[in-house]
């Protein structure tokens, strides 16, 4: 399984909620591409931590991973929710061992 992590800071000025609404779109977006095993959304416990959210995404393997970054669900929802909210972030993907 390959876990795909993105951590990141909201834009100035965009409050918490919009961040959760973009989350829940998420989950039910990126859930209709084939592969996807689970979606997770998380915050940080920490206030003062560098990066304040998560987005967890678990795909089946690294063709999945491959399939995924070109999804055309996963461009527009990137394009026209996500990157624009999502201002600061770090993006990860990870071979799990166990």
């Amino acid at each position: 399984m390959i876990r795909h992590l993105i951590v990141f800071n909201i834009r100035p000025g965009a409050t918490h909620e919009e961040c959760l609404a973009m989350a829940e779109l998420a989950r039910q977006e990126l859930a209709q591409i084939p592969d996807v095993m689970d979606i997770s959304f998380g915050t940080s416990l920490a206030e003062n931590a560098r990066y304040r959210y998560t987005i967890v995404i678990d795909l089946r393997n690294e063709e999945a991973l491959r399939q995924y970054r070109d999804h055309p669900i996963h461009v527009a929802f990137a394009d026209t929710h996500f990157r624009p909210l999502a201002v600061d972030r770090i993006t990860t993907d990870y071979e799990l061992v166990y």
